[in-house]
């Protein structure tokens, strides 16, 4: 169990007590809570992401006044609903089923089209958001069949996105079955051959068409058909080149553009012979561009625990904010995710030595030096250990 907060606020440095503070006045502004609260395991983390587990709450109230009472950094909760959440060890709690989650996190710092922001990268969060609004709208709504209300979304706090489903279907879901969803998503096992098939019609060798999605599809038919439709329609000499599909070939697919989209609408992917090493090509870069990277371990582990959302991240005191699909689009961490007063500042010495861009601003910060910032930018310098309070 963590100190009280009286003991604990003795050892702490002026930083620390400034985050400890504005996390308690947070708390009693704002009472996250997650759905069927009495039913969820909980843990919380102090010094890390997870400091102890195996603790229940039997109101909303009672979870409210406890993190009033303890301020935790990291606030946790179960994907699984138990009989009794506070039960040890697991086998002991009364499995009820749990919510089916996806945890988005990949990073693009090595992503050549942008200069990497150590601080905080604006271009890499924007990449996992599209991966998001990706996973959401390709896979769980349109593959998958989930219904939007069925659907919560949050930003993580940090550098990515949770998914949640709920509904009783999703929550009987066994481990392995949630591992075949992960397969298809990250298509690890997609066998490539079954979407092009030789249909013969004649005698000869040569009497075949070459048959494929049409624009018909679904799944992964669907996504295959889009992606190689896409190039023929636009490629030019670069993107030719890029794919290594020789000049002279690239001459026979812009001459025949239109009857060789107008064939794969139909499914024929036969107009122009000669095309299996293409097709080959742009089946591959289907793959790449349309399948995601999602953390798997917490969709499949039925015991996982996630951020709370709308709960503080202790790693960057922004907010675990919830946020409808219909306005994800539009969503920007570091002008919605705040948490603090926009007009309280407060005098730090910076450890780093870069660019911060947060509530509309952007802040030069050099290392050793002192700096007035915006509260929100010195609560996440502070939880970074990028700044000391001055």
């Amino acid at each position: 169990m963590p100190e009280p907060l009286a003991e604990s606020q003795q050892h702490d440095s002026l930083g620390r007590q400034l985050v400890r503070s504005r996390f308690r006045s947070f708390y009693a502004r704002s009472q996250p809570y997650p759905a069927e609260l009495v039913r969820r395991e909980f843990g919380f983390g102090f010094t890390k992401k997870i400091d102890y587990r195996h603790k229940s709450f039997s109101s909303r109230n009672d979870f409210t006044d406890y993190l009033l009472l303890e301020i935790p950094f990291f606030v946790s909760y179960s994907t699984a609903l138990y009989e009794k959440p506070s039960a040890t060890p697991m086998n002991r709690k009364g499995y009820l089923g749990a919510d089916l989650v996806f945890d988005l996190d990949t990073s693009y710092e090595k992503d050549g089209e942008h200069e990497h922001n150590p601080i905080l990268c604006s271009h890499c969060l924007e990449r996992v958001k599209e991966d998001c609004i990706r996973l959401a709208e390709d896979f769980l709504l349109n593959d998958f069949g989930v219904s939007e209300n069925e659907l919560t979304i949050n930003y993580s706090g940090s550098k990515g996105y949770h998914l949640h489903v709920q509904n009783q279907a999703v929550r009987q879901l066994s481990a392995e079955a949630r591992k075949q969803l992960l397969s298809y998503i990250t298509a690890t096992e997609l066998d490539l051959t079954r979407f092009l098939r030789k249909e013969q019609f004649g005698q000869r060798k040569d009497d075949y068409v070459i048959r494929g999605p049409s624009w018909q599809a679904r799944g992964w038919a669907k996504k295959l058909f889009t992606t190689a439709h896409s190039f023929i329609e636009k490629a030019e000499a670069k993107e030719f080149k890029e794919e290594h599909i020789s000049s002279q070939r690239a001459k026979k697919i812009t001459e025949n553009r239109a009857i060789i989209l107008n064939k794969m609408n139909e499914g024929n992917w036969d107009a122009l012979r000669g095309m299996d090493s293409v097709w080959e090509k742009l089946l591959r870069k289907a793959v790449v561009l349309q399948s995601l990277e999602v953390d798997k371990a917490v969709t499949y582990d039925l015991h996982r625990l996630i951020r709370l959302e709308d709960s503080l991240h202790g790693d960057t005191g922004f907010v675990a904010k919830k946020i409808p699909l219909n306005q994800l689009h539009d969503f920007k961490p570091h002008e919605h995710a705040l948490a603090f007063d926009e007009k309280q500042t407060h005098w730090i010495k910076s450890n780093v030595t870069g660019t911060l861009e947060i509530q509309g601003q952007k802040i030069e910060l050099t290392e050793g030096k002192l700096i007035e910032v915006p509260e929100n930018a010195a609560i996440y310098l502070l939880c970074k250990q990028k700044a000391e309070l001055k």
